[in-house]
C-alpha cells in the first residue's frame, strides 16, 4: 500500500475508524483527502478489504434458516430457544428472517385459531420456585450464578435466564410452558408481563397506587418474555393471564 508523506495524512488506524463509522477528520485532514489521490487510494483499499471480510464473516454466528424454521415452530430444545431468542433481541437480520418465516409459515399452512383452554377464575398466582439441579459449566456460559431459575404455578412453569449482552447489560428471558397436554400457552400472546422493583405491595398494585413498572412487554407466540436492559437489583415479575396474574417475588440480580 502506498504511503503519503504530507503532515496532514491520517494514520492507518484514523482510515480504519472511519472505515467503520468510528472516527472523524478535522476539516484540515479532509481538505487533504479531497485532493490527495495517495490518500483516497489508501482509504478505498481499507473500505474494499473491509468489506471483502464482512462477506466472509457476515452472520457466521447466526443460527441457520433451518433452525430458525424450526423455532418458529417450537421444535427445538429448551436450552437452545434460549439462545436463538436471546440472539434475537441483538440481531436484526435474524429478527426480521424469523417475522418473514412465521409470516410464510402461516400462509402456507394456516391453523385454526386455539380455543382458550387455560382456567380464567379472577386471582393471583404466586409462583413457587423449584428447585433445580446444578448447571453444566461451558466455556462461553454467560449465566449468572443461580441461573436459570425454574417457578411454577398451577399447571404454568416458567424457565428464567439471565444473561448479557457485549455491551454488559443484563437480559431476563422468559420461557412459558404448560405441565397440563389440554391447556395451550399459544393463548397467552400479547399478554403483558411487567417488572417491577421490590418492594412490590399486591393490595397497592391492584388499587394502581404503586408507580409504573420498570419494564414492561408482551408475551410472544412461542410462550417467551424478555426484559432488557434490567439493571441489578431485586425485583417482581407480574404477568397478566387471562382472568389473573401470576406472580414471581425475590428476582435479585446482582452486579458481575
Amino acid at each position: 500500500m502506498l504511503n503519503c508523506s504530507n503532515t496532514l495524512a491520517p494514520t492507518d488506524e484514523l482510515l480504519l475508524s472511519l472505515v467503520y463509522d468510528e472516527g472523524t477528520l478535522s476539516p484540515r485532514e479532509q481538505a487533504h483527502i479531497d485532493q490527495c489521490p495517495v490518500c483516497q487510494q489508501r482509504l478505498a483499499t481499507y473500505t474494499s478489504l473491509t468489506a471483502a471480510l464482512l462477506t466472509k464473516l457476515h452472520r457466521r454466528l447466526c443460527p441457520s434458516a433451518i433452525r430458525l424454521n424450526y423455532y418458529c415452530l417450537d421444535r427445538v430444545p429448551e436450552e437452545e430457544r434460549v439462545n436463538i431468542a436471546s440472539h434475537l433481541l441483538d440481531c436484526p437480520r435474524c429478527a426480521d428472517e424469523v417475522v418473514e418465516i412465521r409470516r410464510v409459515q402461516a400462509a402456507f399452512e394456516p391453523l385454526p385459531p386455539a380455543a382458550p383452554s387455560l382456567r380464567t377464575v379472577l386471582g393471583r398466582l404466586f409462583a413457587t420456585l423449584v428447585v433445580q439441579q446444578a448447571q453444566p459449566v461451558t466455556r462461553n456460559d454467560t449465566q449468572a450464578a443461580g441461573w436459570p431459575r425454574q417457578y411454577r404455578a398451577e399447571s404454568l412453569d416458567l424457565s428464567l435466564h439471565l444473561s448479557s449482552t457485549s455491551s454488559g447489560e443484563y437480559v431476563l428471558l422468559g420461557i412459558l410452558t404448560c405441565t397440563n397436554p389440554d391447556e395451550d400457552v399459544g393463548v397467552l400472546t400479547g399478554a403483558p408481563a411487567e417488572l417491577y422493583a421490590a418492594p412490590w405491595s399486591a393490595v397497592a398494585h391492584h388499587e394502581k397506587a404503586e408507580s409504573l413498572p420498570l419494564l414492561h412487554t408482551l408475551i410472544d407466540d412461542l410462550g417467551n418474555v424478555a426484559f432488557k436492559p434490567v439493571p441489578a437489583g431485586e425485583y417482581t415479575m407480574v404477568i397478566h393471564l387471562p382472568g389473573r396474574e401470576m406472580i414471581i417475588e425475590g428476582l435479585i440480580i446482582e452486579e458481575s
